[in-house]
């Protein structure tokens, strides 16, 4: 591991560098903390990553924002152990969280009205904080994507079998040949309209379990702008709060 300023780069971020033995090309990773990975492969040549880094520039800048937009919801320092706000998208709620210390073993989250969330019990340790946010978004995942996912299956006559809710770190949902879709509880931090495109990508699944024309004309039928969702969806975990990283 070894760690380079990108000097030729204008406003260039700072950035680690990782060689990795399998990889073909050089790739960058952008942690949900806003850190610059550059990947390479063995014996790459790392004086030409300034100029791989201006050639994606317009990358970097457009995952930036995104950044930028979900810490200005969550309204509290990315860096910060545990957050004080969580803004759910998908769903239009924007939760406020509150700590409250005392003697009992474990936490547990409790809703208040007005969105208001509060953490009770061992609430010095942000582990164990990060942990109980991550079930309780799993929770309101469950409570919410089930009928959406029902609705939209109604009216596109594109019936499935079960659903489940998971904590995916590269996927947002799966189809599986007996038509259980499984749906990742990060996208409540997604805009309604992708959330809704993910849920009729999976419904077409239950058609074509692959990635054929013969599908993405049947996505087609059903959401037109799919190409532009599809493509915004390939950034959005820039818009899940650190926190839910496992």
């Amino acid at each position: 591991m070894g760690s380079a300023v990108a000097s030729q780069f204008e406003m260039s971020p700072e950035y680690s560098v990782r060689e990795s033995p399998k990889a073909k090309h050089v790739s960058l990773k952008m942690s949900i903390k806003g850190n610059l990975e550059v990947i390479i492969p063995k014996g790459f040549d790392q004086n030409r990553i300034p100029e791989i880094l201006q050639q994606k520039q317009s990358w970097i800048e457009r995952v930036t924002r995104r950044m930028a937009t979900q810490q200005a919801l969550a309204g509290s320092d990315v860096l910060a152990d545990r957050p004080e706000r969580i803004a759910l998208q998908a769903i239009a709620e924007n939760w406020h969280v509150d700590y409250s210390p005392n003697q009992k073993s474990g936490i547990r989250a409790k809703e208040y009205s007005g969105c208001r969330l509060v953490l009770q019990g061992d609430t010095g340790n942000a582990e164990d904080c990060k942990t109980v946010l991550q079930q309780w978004i799993a929770h309101k995942a469950r409570v919410h994507f089930a009928p959406w996912l029902r609705s939209i299956s109604r009216d596109l006559a594109l019936p499935f079998q079960g659903i489940s809710i998971r904590q995916q770190k590269t996927i947002w949902g799966s189809c599986s040949i007996r038509k259980m879709i499984s749906l990742n509880s990060k996208l409540l931090f997604l805009s309604p309209p992708l959330v809704r495109y993910v849920l009729i990508h999976e419904l077409c699944h239950t058609i074509h379990l692959n990635h054929s024309s013969d599908f993405w004309t049947l996505v087609g039928t059903y959401e037109p702008n799919y190409e532009t969702l599809d493509a915004n969806l390939r950034d959005a975990r820039y818009l899940v709060p650190w926190w839910m990283e496992q």
